[in-house]
C-alpha cells in the first residue's frame, strides 16, 4: 500500500502542466510604457490553489483585438516562483498602439525548455564527414 501512494505522489510531482483551473490570467496595457507606435501590457497570473508552481512552467499567449479580430499573437512566460495565494507578473509588448487585449493559456514551445540552442559560433575542426580538396 505504501509503494502505491508513493507511485501516486511521484506521478503527480512529474506532472509539469499547471492546472489552469487553480490560476487566474489577465493583461492590461501598461500606461507608463505605452506610446503611439507600441503597446506593452503587463501580464498577471495569480494563484488561487495549494501548489507552489515554477514561472517557466507557466506559458501563456496574449492577443491583441482590433475591430473583434485578432491581429496580433505573443507568447510569453513568467519567472521565479508562483507561491500558493501568490501572483506573478511580466511585460509584454505589441508592435502598434491596440487598445484590446486578452490572454490565455498556452502550451510550453518546443524550444522553451531547459535546454538552450546555440547559434552561431564557430564550427568543430573534426567534422564526421571528410574535407573536399
Amino acid at each position: 500500500m505504501k509503494s502505491l501512494a508513493l507511485c501516486l505522489l511521484l506521478f503527480q510531482a512529474a506532472s509539469s502542466e499547471p492546472p489552469w483551473s487553480e490560476l487566474t490570467l489577465s493583461i492590461e496595457k501598461e500606461p507608463g510604457y505605452s506610446s503611439d507606435q507600441v503597446a506593452v501590457c503587463r501580464v498577471r497570473v495569480v494563484n488561487q490553489g495549494s501548489r507552489t508552481w515554477p514561472g517557466r512552467s507557466l506559458h501563456f499567449e496574449a492577443r491583441a483585438i482590433d475591430g473583434g479580430v485578432v491581429v496580433e499573437r505573443a507568447r510569453g512566460r513568467f519567472g521565479l516562483h508562483l507561491p500558493p495565494h501568490g501572483t506573478l507578473e511580466t511585460l509584454i509588448s505589441f508592435s502598434a498602439p491596440y487598445a484590446r487585449f486578452e490572454v490565455a493559456p498556452a502550451a510550453a514551445s518546443p524550444d522553451s525548455g531547459g535546454s538552450r540552442k546555440k547559434s552561431g559560433g564557430k564550427r568543430s575542426k573534426r567534422s564526421s564527414r571528410p574535407r573536399r580538396r
